[in-house]
């Protein structure tokens, strides 16, 4: 059985829509016929969150989140990374074969100093751990968008420059999941999701909030009386992964007909993205008001990764002749 392999960091305090159609939603249905893993990236959270009390409320909002999407006959092993022991010893150890000139075409190194901003090694070396969180599980597959291609390309780089160091087939390469509908995803700019941006749509904001979210997605600037051509429209490529077929056809005819107005279409959207995610929504409200249920599950699960982890680290050490 294939392992399939997904992460989401506690940066922000929410899960927006692409991580859900762009990640999370990759994972679910791929997760019936594969071991599936879903971390909580909580030590990548480090390069920028440096308060005790935002970190503590992002990772439990988020693992509510994560926990209310999640189907409950589906089979998935949820964990935090800062629990897995010896992750860290192991990208040491995978930084000791990582060439200098890898980490220097790290699209985040390149955005940080784009931006003009403080570069701290944690960031620099970031695509290492993220190296580790992939190989130390011998991950076949990993969901993620076109713009994250490069992690998954460099966890192969650095897992075969190991492999071919030390003559050994210690760690699988792992594949790239890419669905090429996600990609497509408008944010409310028209423009690529960023926090800088703050063009985004949270899942689980409440409806108030998500209205008003949805309601400055840009839009042409036809008049209400005036045809429009939904397939050039932020909002109805939003409302094709939300309605079923049939209702896609009755929005998009309404688009080409007198009297329908962007405004309609966004509270269209609104309503199929309530639909969509009304028992999540009851769920994540629910686990809110009693998070210790989901704290045992996590005790359970870290237990079983770190296992795994420390198996894998074993072999590593005897690899490079520490053990």
């Amino acid at each position: 059985m294939k392992k399939i392999l997904t992460w989401i960091k506690p940066t922000w305090a929410w899960m927006h829509l692409w991580n859900y159609l762009g990640m999370f939603k990759q994972l679910i249905e791929n997760s019936r016929w594969k071991d599936a893993y879903l971390m909580i990236a909580d030590y990548h959270s480090l390069t920028s969150v440096h308060d005790k009390e935002t970190l503590q409320s992002h990772k439990k909002r988020l693992l509510c989140e994560m926990f209310a999407l999640l189907p409950d006959d589906l089979e998935i092993t949820v964990f935090e990374q800062s629990k897995i022991t010896h992750i860290n010893n192991i990208t040491w150890i995978l930084s000791s074969v990582t060439p200098y000139s890898l980490m220097l075409r790290a699209h985040s190194f390149k955005d940080s100093q784009n931006k003009n901003s403080e570069i701290n090694m944690a960031l620099f070396n970031y695509p290492i751990l993220m190296t580790s969180d992939i190989i130390t599980y011998d991950i076949d597959l990993v969901p993620v968008g076109k713009d994250q291609k490069q992690h998954l390309e460099f966890a192969r780089d650095i897992a075969e420059n190991f492999n071919k160091i030390y003559k050994t087939d210690l760690f699988k390469l792992p594949e790239p999941y890419i669905s090429e509908d996600v990609w497509l995803i408008p944010w409310i700019d028209g423009r690529k999701m960023s926090k800088s941006y703050d063009n985004h749509i949270p899942v689980f904001d409440n409806e108030k909030a998500l209205k008003k979210r949805i309601m400055k997605i840009v839009t042409g600037s036809e008049w209400l009386e005036e045809v429009k051509d939904p397939e050039k429209c932020n909002v109805f490529a939003l409302i094709k992964f939300f309605a079923i077929e049939e209702k896609q056809k009755e929005i998009a005819e309404k688009y080409r007909a007198w009297g329908y107005g962007y405004w309609h279409a966004k509270l269209e959207l609104l309503d199929l993205i309530l639909d969509y995610f009304k028992q999540a929504r009851e769920k994540y409200n629910y686990y809110m008001e009693n998070f210790e249920e989901l704290e045992k599950k996590l005790e359970i699960w870290n237990k079983k990764v770190d296992e795994t982890a420390t198996k894998k680290y074993e072999k590593m050490m005897e690899v490079v002749w520490l053990k």
